[in-house]
Order: structure tokens, then C-alpha cells, then sequence
């Protein structure tokens, strides 16, 4: 059955080409979506991300990672004598301009954040070291940057916020929602950016072993009033929802993914139709020596099937082209559930678009290929 499939697609090369172009085409699209949604949704709460072993102690009024008003610093000293609460480290987030040599300026968000353990960070360290950020008053910056990632090299003095300052670290792809992410010492940030010096942007807290996440977590909220204590991974996830439901980046690739679905389904279901119509006369021989259309729909099926897979191995081979060839400014992951779903979307295409041929044959009366 499966050679006498292969045949029946190997009759109209120009069709069985079209069908795997279809198939291909809509597997690639729907993969490079979601890819790329993933990815935009992942930079936006990456600062979250980056720092997942923590407790964070931020303001009720915060809805996601980059929302992050104001809190008293004495907030800090009333949190070390919480039971479960080991180290308390206050971070500081503000935007800021950078200006460099040539004159060229760039939006920032400056994060400020405290030695020794530097929590809130630099991560993704390509070049230097974060205690350099005491020593000479420096910042780490992005070198993947689009924008500005060729234009910077470790020693540039670059200003921010008209504050002359030297770059003693380079991250990579350390970005925010619609900006980069730079590092400085909390001192140094607090500076560039006139942060009060009574107030932090949050408080990331180190945990006692001895206490679970949770238990901590519900200390915080029982003992210290007017703030929201969330574990890391809660605050990534309800990062990740509000971003997902109010930035309108899943709507805008879901949209794209749906159209993509319909494209191939479309391509896929009229040509492998055409195909089967071209030829009838062989189907309707085969019902009338003795095929019922259980053995035609199994044909048919098969068919489907090969398109499928072979579909599949060349979309997926694109995909990881394309990965290649977007490494340096998209950080795109095919991981095993994304494998699988693309999987279950060839299935679908193929199947249901040749239930378009097969309900064809299916009604054809043998005595008809004789008239």
C-alpha cells in the first residue's frame, strides 16, 4: 500500500512538489512565529528570569518585572528580622540616556545593584568583572545590541544622563522591553539617574535553607504591610501573563500563526484534490476490481502521511537554519514541546486536507470510470 501510494504521488510530480511547498511553507511559518514570540516575551521579563532564586519584595501597585514603583529603604531592615529571611538586597530600575564618543544617544534602563553578590546583577558576563563597577564608577553594557552593541568596546567613556562614565563590562543580550539593559554599582546608578537614596525599586531576598519559598513568601506578606512578596518563579509567570495579555505580542503572532495554519490547509487540500480528480479513472478502476473505500481512504492516507513526514524534515531543517542564521540578534529555541506541536500541525494539514479527495472518491461509482 505504501509503494502503491508513493506511486500515485510520483504520477504529477508538478502537484506532489506543490503540496510539499504548501506543507513546508506552513510548518516553517508557524515554527518561526512562535520562535520569535517566545523569544520577544522571554527579553521582557528576563531580568526575572536572571533572578528566579530569589524572593521578590516589590510594591503592591507592580503588575510584571519592569513595573516597579518606589519602596522605603527601611523596608530592607524590617525584612531581615522576618523569620526564613537570610540576606535582603535592594535593586534600584530607572531609565537613562547614553550618549557615546560620536554623539550618538540610546535609551537605557539602568540597574543598579549592591556588592558582594551583585543580586539583580550583571548576568550573561562576556567581559570584566562586576567588582570593577566599585572600583573606577563603570557600568556593564550590552554588546548584542542591535543598535549600539558595534559601537562599544571595554574602556570607552560613554556619558549617561550627561555623567561621564567608563565601560568595564560587556553582557550579552541583557535586553528589557524596548531597551538594554546597563549595570552599575547602586551608588553609581542612584547617581546617574538622582534615585532617592530612602528609596529601592525592590528588594531581592535570600531565603534561610531551613524554610521553604512559600513559607518565607508568606512570612514577608503577614509581617510587613503596603508591599507584594512573590517567589521568583511567580513573579517570571505573572510577568509572563500580563505582558502575554496586554502587550498584544501573542495576539499579533497568534494571528500570523492561524493565517499560516489556513495557508498551508488551503494549498495543501486543493492541489492534493486536483491530484485525486486527475486521477479518478485510476480510483474508480481500483473500486470497481474490488477496493472498498476503506482500502481508498488508506491510500489516500498514506499519501497524506508522506507528505507529512517528508514535509516535516524540510521545515524543520529551515527552522534550524534560520536559528543559525538569526543567533547574533534573535534568541530562538526550538525545544521539544515546540517539536511536537509542529509535528501535530503537519499531522493536521495533511490529514485534513485530504479529506478533500477522499470525500471525492469516496462517492464515485465504479461504473462511471466506463462510461
Amino acid at each position: 500500500m505504501l509503494r502503491d501510494a508513493f506511486k500515485f504521488m510520483w504520477f504529477d510530480k508538478a502537484k506532489m512538489f506543490g503540496i510539499l511547498f504548501g506543507m513546508v511553507l506552513s510548518v516553517f511559518l508557524v515554527g518561526q512565529q512562535v520562535m520569535i514570540c517566545f523569544s520577544l516575551l522571554g527579553s521582557t521579563v528576563s531580568l526575572a528570569t536572571y533572578n528566579e532564586n530569589y524572593i521578590w519584595v516589590v510594591s503592591p501597585k507592580s503588575k510584571q518585572v519592569t513595573d516597579l514603583p518606589a519602596l522605603d529603604m527601611r523596608i530592607g531592615r524590617s525584612l531581615m528580622s522576618v523569620k526564613g529571611v537570610a540576606e535582603v538586597h535592594p535593586i534600584i530600575f530607572s531609565g537613562a540616556s547614553m550618549k557615546l564618543p560620536d554623539g550618538k544617544q540610546f535609551p537605557v534602563t539602568l540597574i543598579g545593584t549592591r556588592a558582594p553578590t551583585f543580586a539583580g546583577g550583571p548576568w550573561n558576563v562576556q567581559s570584566g568583572n562586576p567588582f570593577d563597577m566599585l572600583q573606577s564608577g563603570g557600568i556593564f553594557i550590552d554588546q548584542s545590541n542591535t543598535e549600539f552593541g558595534d559601537l562599544i568596546r571595554m574602556g570607552d567613556q560613554i556619558e549617561l544622563n550627561g555623567i561621564r562614565t567608563p565601560v568595564v563590562g560587556l553582557t550579552d543580550r541583557t535586553e528589557g522591553l524596548g531597551a538594554s539593559y546597563a549595570f552599575a554599582s547602586i551608588e553609581k546608578a542612584r547617581a546617574i539617574t538622582k534615585f532617592p537614596v530612602t528609596e529601592a525599586s525592590a528588594f531581592l531576598v535570600e531565603r534561610d535553607t531551613a524554610y521553604t519559598p512559600a513559607e518565607v513568601v508568606s512570612a514577608v506578606n503577614r509581617v510587613i504591610p503596603d508591599i507584594k512578596a512573590l517567589t521568583g518563579s511567580q513573579f517570571r509567570k505573572n510577568s509572563l501573563t500580563y505582558f502575554a495579555t496586554s502587550s498584544g505580542i501573542v495576539a499579533s503572532f497568534g494571528l500570523l500563526v492561524v493565517f499560516a495554519v489556513i495557508t498551508g490547509f488551503s494549498i495543501v487540500g486543493l492541489t492534493l484534490y486536483s491530484a485525486v480528480s486527475d486521477r479518478i479513472k485510476d480510483y474508480g478502476t481500483l473500486k470497481a476490481i474490488g477496493a472498498n473505500n476503506g482500502k481508498i481512504r488508506k491510500l489516500i492516507l498514506y499519501q497524506a502521511a508522506i507528505y507529512a513526514l517528508v514535509g516535516f524534515i524540510l521545515a524543520y531543517l529551515l527552522l534550524l537554519f534560520f536559528i543559525h542564521a538569526t543567533e547574533g540578534s534573535l534568541e530562538l529555541n526550538l525545544t521539544p514541546g515546540l517539536t511536537y506541536a509542529l509535528i501535530g500541525v503537519t499531522l493536521l494539514i495533511a490529514i485534513l486536507g485530504s479529506l478533500f479527495g477522499m470525500r471525492k472518491i469516496i462517492k464515485l461509482e465504479p461504473a462511471a470510470v466506463f462510461r
